[in-house]
């Protein structure tokens, strides 16, 4: 058998390929992530993103807000419906 020996200029060879193979790389990522174009349905999602917004905020106003039906009944605040439930349940 053969024995094959690895020269200078084979590893030299080698090393300089990897890093031409790392800088085409990095000039792709650079060039091309900062420029990356806007997709078709951008303005799409900006309204579905502030819909979802107004519609989480109404939720919450409404799970924080004391709301007077008729005389008979109310809805309370969650926060103050735990501290009654709470009351409740340790009287007992």
């Amino acid at each position: 058998m053969k024995k094959t020996e690895f020269n200078f200029s084979s590893l030299l060879s080698f090393v300089f390929g990897g890093l031409a193979i790392l800088v085409f790389l990095l000039i792709l990522v650079v060039t091309y992530l900062p420029n990356k174009p806007e997709g078709v349905d951008a303005a799409l999602k900006e309204q579905r993103i502030y819909e979802a917004d107004t519609i989480r905020a109404e939720g919450v106003k409404k799970l924080n807000l004391l709301e007077l039906n008729n005389t008979e009944s109310a809805k309370i605040p969650i926060e103050r419906a735990m501290e009654l439930i709470l009351n409740q349940y340790r009287k007992n």
